[in-house]
């Protein structure tokens, strides 16, 4: 009966092999869905990827103009708008200032009005040679000293009344309140911060980049940045080709006005650092990268799939670049790539919604 046994095991064993193979060929003639994209030919720069911030355009911790009380201030987190009162200060001595700058005002306009009398009397007897020239223009200077009198007062009821209206601390522009760096009840110097207020609707990004870029830096008109938050071009703001003896580092500003990205967010930026070069390049989304391979699925005219191996260059934005049996316009894969075979039959569709749907 032994003797048997190799036989029967040889002949289930075929039987394994069989079913298997016909399974891969199944496999392999049954079509996939997939997205393709094609190979180009541009331009790419090597890049550098820079940590940045994104910061705010306006973040201001605003001082008081007047001394005082302070009355009332903002709550932290309060949306503002520009010209809204943040902050009130008491204004008891404010006023009795207006009031004390009203009376000076009045006295010095009626020692104007004397000395103006003064001269047409005095005028009248020098005329007559009741009296010399002498006193007569001594009233001409006392009449200019009371001028000025008044003027003076006059200047000074002005700084008191525009003083008391800096008892009302409105905000420069809109914005959120995120530091009460003053207490209600405290008394408040001029000059003393006593709330921060930051624009949350225009954004920049803030990134270092080496000063060795400058040149490749401001030959662009935007620049890749990414974050937890996604991946996006932004127009380049603003090149400050200064740099400190330590760091070597220029900053660069970042147009953040469509990217509602919020404020203190750490980004990267793709610095370019080095001249452009004209190249073959395939989105990302085509490599397909394996512990010792990286490869991309070519589709033929007859829609077969067929693996290539590649070597991976410069990469800008969602393009690397891509070296080796490739040429320009083919067509590879960018989405179903994951589970697809050599040689597999595909269907090409024309959006991922049709690969998850398995839809013809």
């Amino acid at each position: 009966m032994t003797k048997f046994i190799p036989y029967i095991s040889l002949t289930i064993l075929s039987g394994v092999i069989c079913i298997y193979s016909s399974f891969a060929v199944a496999q392999q003639s049954r079509a996939a869905n997939v997205n393709v994209a094609q190979v180009i030919q541009t331009t790419l720069s090597p890049v550098a990827w820079v940590s940045g911030t994104v910061v705010s355009r306006n973040n201001s911790a605003i001082a008081s103009e007047v001394s005082g009380r302070l009355k009332s201030l903002a709550d932290l987190g309060d949306i503002v708008t520009q010209g809204q009162v943040i902050a009130t200060i008491n204004d008891t001595s404010l006023k009795l200032i207006i009031d004390e700058a009203k009376a000076n005002l009045a006295n010095s306009e009626a020692q104007l009005t004397f000395e103006t009398t003064e001269i047409e009397r005095k005028k009248s007897l020098v005329k007559r040679k009741l009296i010399s020239q002498t006193e007569l223009d001594q009233s001409l200077s006392n009449f200019s000293v009371a001028q000025a009198n008044v003027d003076v007062a006059k200047s000074k009821l002005a700084q008191a009344e525009k003083n008391l209206s800096y008892s009302q601390l409105k905000a420069p522009f809109s914005g959120i309140v995120t530091q009460r760096l003053s207490n209600e009840g405290e008394y408040i110097s001029s000059g003393t911060a006593i709330i921060r207020l930051v624009q949350t609707d225009n954004i920049e990004a803030s990134v270092f980049a080496p000063l060795t870029s400058y040149l490749f830096v401001k030959a662009r008109e935007s620049m890749t940045i990414r974050s937890a938050l996604g991946q996006t071009q932004v127009p380049i703001k603003a090149i400050i080709p200064v740099a400190d003896n330590r760091s070597h580092l220029m900053e660069v500003r970042l147009d953040l006005s469509a990217v509602q990205w919020p404020i203190g967010l750490n980004i990267q930026a793709a610095v370019a650092n080095g001249e452009r070069k004209t190249t073959l390049a395939i989105p990302r989304d085509a490599v397909v990268l394996r512990r010792n391979s990286t490869t991309v699925f070519r589709i033929s005219n007859e829609n077969i799939a067929e693996q290539v191996q590649v070597q991976l260059g410069l990469s800008e934005g969602e393009l690397i670049e891509v070296l080796g049996n490739i040429n320009e316009g083919d067509k590879v894969v960018i989405r179903g790539a994951e589970r697809l075979q050599p040689g597999q039959s595909v269907v090409i569709k024309e959006n991922n919604q049709a690969l998850v749907s398995g839809k013809s």
